[in-house]
């Protein structure tokens, strides 16, 4: 078996950018909102690290690096798009990128714990989460799709994210006594 330096520079790209892919994507969808500017700028990332892979330290965290460029590309987006020349000034942008990869290790916990906590949900409620948050729907076709009213639906939404919310909290302190 060979080890992690004799992998082929291109392999070893592929295995760290998929399986960083999401959270480097996430990095910048912090810095910039909209999700296509977002996906052009991972694109972009992702070109300039295929191009700098051999100048990866293996010793050290991928994503670290990762965002480096991240930010660097968000930059250059900003720069090019007048719709973002001044949405961000400089300093807080800084400040945005520097906290989210200090927050990213417990965001990334949340989101497991979310997982989590979603698979103790009913599906009907699962449902009504997924067609919500993830396929757009609107409050008022997802009441008609069940049969309720708009009120109910709200309703019902709103205790399954304060539901989520206390299963999530549950589960950091339950880590924060253990760690």
């Amino acid at each position: 078996m060979s080890s992690e330096n004799e992998i082929d520079p291109r392999s070893r790209f592929i295995q760290l950018f998929m399986s960083h892919e999401k959270q480097i994507y996430r990095y910048i969808l912090s810095l910039m909102p909209h999700s296509q500017d977002a996906q052009d700028v991972l694109q972009e990332t992702a070109i300039a690290l295929y191009n700098k892979i051999g100048d990866y330290d293996t010793t050290r965290p991928f994503a670290p690096w990762a965002f480096r460029f991240a930010y660097h590309m968000t930059l250059k987006h900003r720069e090019k798009s007048s719709r973002w020349h001044r949405f961000l000034d400089d300093n807080l942008m800084k400040e945005i990128a520097s906290r989210q990869q200090i927050l990213s290790p417990e965001l990334d916990q949340r989101r497991e714990y979310l997982r989590e906590c979603l698979a103790a949900v009913p599906q009907e409620k699962r449902l009504m989460l997924t067609e919500y948050y993830f396929e757009g729907e609107t409050v008022d076709a997802i009441a008609d799709s069940q049969g309720k009213s708009v009120e109910a639906t709200y309703k019902a939404l709103q205790r399954v994210r304060k539901t989520l919310m206390h299963c999530i909290q549950g589960k950091m302190q339950v880590g924060d006594v253990i760690a």
